[in-house]
């Protein structure tokens, strides 16, 4: 798919001058062409976009990116997860450029709360580019990662410090989404300081930092407040009781089932809740 909008010229890469720019370039795009098959290139190259050109762009991004520097990955893992941050750089600096965002001026556990909401109406998730664009000044760009990457989102600021909350889709269900894009704004909210730097998030893993922990805690929060996730824990192999309780706590089922499977490590409750939308389509994306 491609976000090049009109009027913004899709060649506008320049070639590295310097020989050091150039020693970059040709250890991004040896790492780019290990790492990424033409079957990895087709959903992400832009339309009729060959696959060569596909990883000379993305060799291209990371050389003019100080984030991205391929040399010095040591796997095709962390090579997929630069070249989908490369992707998620692009798009956002494209946003800025083919529409008119506010500055953006923090982002209070409130307004997490007033976005959290909108989950309650899966039709909305759409919507959720523009929404969140025009009323809190932050880019979400959704692009799916590549196979087998392990990553969920990402979060950095760009340099006139507009926000950017990248998103995988690693797992195509709507609980991981919204738990994805709220643990993501958390970080906006709580470092956002320390958003120069991309931080990366794979959620399977264990938060090992005291940021990752606090990011957990305030995208829980955000979705459900304690009091109700409280009484459906209490209530969690009760369905009936737990979707009464979904209503009164204002949060979609699918997400609260989401959040009990994960939490129980009981990944056969609520099946017929666990795949309750196809995000990647919602969002014009193949379904692998």
């Amino acid at each position: 798919m491609s976000d090049v909008p009109n009027g913004i010229p899709e060649d506008f890469e320049v070639y590295p001058s310097s020989r050091a720019a150039a020693e970059d370039f040709t250890a991004a795009l040896t790492s780019l062409r290990q790492a990424l098959k033409p079957a990895d290139a087709k959903s992400h190259a832009r339309p009729g976009e060959a696959y060569e050109d596909f990883i000379i762009r993305l060799a291209l991004n990371a050389t003019s990116s100080n984030a991205v520097l391929y040399r010095k990955n040591d796997s095709a893992e962390e090579t997929k997860i630069q070249a989908w941050l490369s992707l998620i750089s692009e798009k956002s600096k494209i946003a800025v450029l083919s529409r008119v965002i506010p500055r953006f001026q923090g982002l209070s556990l409130e307004q997490l709360r007033e976005i959290a909401l909108i989950s309650k109406e899966p039709d909305r998730i759409t919507t959720l580019i523009d929404h969140l664009a025009s009323v809190y000044g932050v880019l979400l760009v959704v692009e799916p990662g590549f196979k087998s990457m392990k990553m969920d989102g990402c979060t950095f600021k760009l340099s006139g410090g507009t926000p950017v909350v990248g998103i995988a889709i690693r797992y195509n269900r709507y609980d991981n989404f919204w738990f994805t894009l709220m643990h993501e704004l958390a970080h906006v909210h709580k470092h956002y300081d320390y958003l120069d730097s991309p931080i990366l998030d794979n959620l399977e893993e264990d938060a090992d930092s005291d940021r990752e922990v606090e990011a957990n805690i305030i995208a829980k929060d955000s979705l459900i407040s304690r009091q109700y996730w409280r009484m459906a824990w209490n209530v969690r192999a009760e369905k009936r009781q737990l979707l009464d309780l979904c209503g009164k706590a204002e949060i979609h089922p699918a997400i609260m089932a989401g959040m009990i499977r994960h939490q129980s490590r009981n990944y056969k409750l609520y099946p017929e809740l666990h795949h309750s939308m196809d995000v990647k389509r919602a969002f014009g994306f193949a379904n692998d």
